[in-house]
């Protein structure tokens, strides 16, 4: 009868190692093989920023220096349109990140429903809370909200592109934990839990993990809003609906992120990187 070989400790340590090491190559090279690289240049979509519009006036507003490093932008654009003589304003938001960032988190993170709850405004959810709106052919699902401030009402559409690719999935990661922090008098720890178990919060990844979109790459983030008179939405929507295509044009991101990093060479501030749009 023939001997049994048993494996040695030392074997049975080379194997594990041997294993562990496959297990973590695998993991390292699975959102390279599992995620869609950004879009192709023909199909690449990037928005652009104009405030130079016939009847309207543009004033900037400053972005202050903590919301600034939060958001840890390439390119900022804030403000507010005014049409005065028809009493209609048009408030408008636009970020931008060129390139990855290591350890950055992810524009998407700084929705209105946390920056602007966290500012005081509470969030009345009205039917349908999202919009497909296509904007010189880039299909965007935005996000629709309504924001009560004391007797003032702002009604919002937020949305995103990451890779060259509007995203496919919503941005609502924050809305459960939000809606459940106003039913409560709990702190700001309770607010972090409360996003942590939100089922929102981990549908958010599972969307891109199922939609194959990852969150990495050049990334846009854009909100509009405008006030609501009474309980006029209809015409804030036509309002929001008609504004976009005019505040937006189809962007060319290779321009753009070439002077971005001209602009970064002289050492430019994020503001003054993106004063740039105010010209056109």
């Amino acid at each position: 009868m023939a001997p049994r070989c048993e494996p040695t400790a030392t074997g049975r340590t080379l194997f594990a190692t041997c294993l562990f090491a496959w297990v973590i190559g695998v993991l390292w090279a699975f959102p390279a093989f599992w995620y869609n690289s950004s879009a192709n240049n023909a199909d690449f979509a990037w928005l652009a920023e104009k405030t130079n519009l016939a009847g309207w006036i543009f004033k900037p507003t400053p972005v202050s220096e903590t919301a600034e490093a939060n958001l840890d932008a390439d390119q900022l654009v804030n403000g507010e349109f005014d049409a005065s003589g028809f009493r209609r304003i048009v408030r408008v938001f636009s970020s931008k990140r060129y390139a990855q960032h290591e350890n950055a988190i992810g524009l998407f993170a700084h929705t209105p429903d946390t920056c602007w709850w966290a500012a005081g405004w509470g969030i009345v959810l009205v039917e349908p809370e999202f919009e497909d709106i296509i904007i010189h052919g880039v299909q965007l699902r935005l996000e629709r909200r309504l924001f009560v401030l004391g007797r003032r009402k702002e009604l919002a559409y937020f949305g995103g592109i990451v890779g060259g690719k509007p995203l496919p999935y919503r941005l609502n990661q924050h809305l459960s934990a939000v809606a459940a922090r106003d039913r409560t008098a709990s702190g700001e720890l309770k607010s972090w839990w409360l996003r942590l178990t939100g089922t929102r919060m981990w549908i958010w990844p599972w969307d891109a993990f199922v939609n194959r979109t990852a969150f990495g790459g050049p990334q846009q983030f854009i909100r509009i809003s405008t006030p609501v008179i009474g309980n006029d939405l209809a015409s804030a929507d036509k309002l929001l609906r008609e504004f976009l295509p005019q505040w937006l044009e189809r962007g060319d991101y290779e321009g753009e992120f070439a002077a971005w990093k001209a602009a970064k060479g002289r050492g430019l501030k994020t503001e003054d990187r993106g004063r740039k749009a105010e010209d056109r």
